[in-house]
């Protein structure tokens, strides 16, 4: 049990990027936080706000994750969240990397980031969250050993845009198929080695045609109305548009330079256009993950 407090928290992350499926994540600067203080049993609270959850899933999900490292321990621990729950966004992810390196730091240990890789990727199923909130930046990655971490992308801002539509991630992947066509399979192969490519080096004006994709987002268009129209919009600034994660939420990839308030008010025009409701929600990448900080 540790002897004094200490403040854990891990970011908001968006994933896939179009072709990048179950692969490819950003960290975002918003963040989920907990403050943590010896008790004499476990304890876990939500302080009030819009992020709140409403159900046990996210509280689930947190003593799931401690669980993996080992009973739970005697501390109370308060959770401040600011990522929409339920949105693509990863509040999953962040929850697990959080309950993490809570356990780790709980039991006296030192945070152990190859630790808290493989535990989070078996947890979430896939990497592309999971790593983008433990180490930051942007990460590429087949499984918790093999990652690339890049840095934030530069002068960019991510702008989403949050339809009123609940769609679980187990709802939105049953919506895939069981086998893809030789012509799509190439196609999204293409554009996956082009996004790594890109997102490696730099070329920011190849994320238009890079963003492309016939694996999933296609797929997931019947449980998201109005999404194809937002995935084909362009417009000055705009160097992509994809679906966030498993959606609903759409992140449209801008130049900082780029006019972020009409865009976002274009993109919320498509979905109304659809009978949908929604809100846009501007970011920028972060170069932070997970951070632990010790109190006194």
């Amino acid at each position: 049990m540790p002897t004094h407090s200490f403040q854990v928290s891990a970011p908001a992350s968006s994933a896939n990027l179009g072709p990048g499926f179950d692969s490819v994540g950003i960290a975002l600067a918003l963040r989920m936080q907990a403050t943590v203080a010896p008790a004499r049993r476990f304890a876990l609270h939500f302080a009030p706000g819009p992020q709140a959850p409403t159900h046990d899933g996210l509280r689930e999900a947190i003593e799931r994750a401690m669980h993996s490292i080992g009973a739970l321990p005697c501390i109370r621990i308060d959770i401040t969240n600011a990522i929409p729950l339920g949105a693509g966004l990863g509040s999953s992810a962040a929850a697990s990397v959080l309950a993490l390196g809570i356990a780790q730091r709980a039991t006296g240990s030192r945070i152990d980031r190859s630790q808290i890789a493989a535990l989070a990727c078996e947890l979430e199923g896939h990497p592309d969250n999971a790593l983008a909130a433990l180490y930051g930046g942007t990460t590429i990655a087949c499984d918790a050993r093999n990652v690339v971490r890049l840095p934030p992308l530069r002068d960019t801002i991510a702008l989403f845009t949050i339809p009123q539509i609940d769609l679980a991630t187990a709802a939105a992947r049953s919506l895939l198929p069981p086998r893809y066509s030789r012509a799509d399979a190439v196609f999204s192969v293409q554009r996956a080695a082009l996004l790594g490519a890109a997102l490696a080096s730099g070329k920011l004006d190849c994320l238009r045609a890079a963003m492309n994709d016939r694996i999933h987002q296609p797929y997931r268009a019947a449980k998201i109305p109005g999404l194809p129209a937002l995935l084909a919009y362009d417009a000055p600034g705009v160097r992509g548009v994809a679906l966030s994660g498993a959606g609903p939420t759409v992140v449209a990839l801008l130049d900082v330079r780029a006019d972020a308030r009409r865009i976002g008010e274009e993109l919320r025009a498509r979905f109304t256009d659809a009978g949908i409701a929604s809100e846009t929600l501007r970011l920028r990448p972060s170069a932070r993950g997970l951070v632990l900080r010790e109190l006194s």
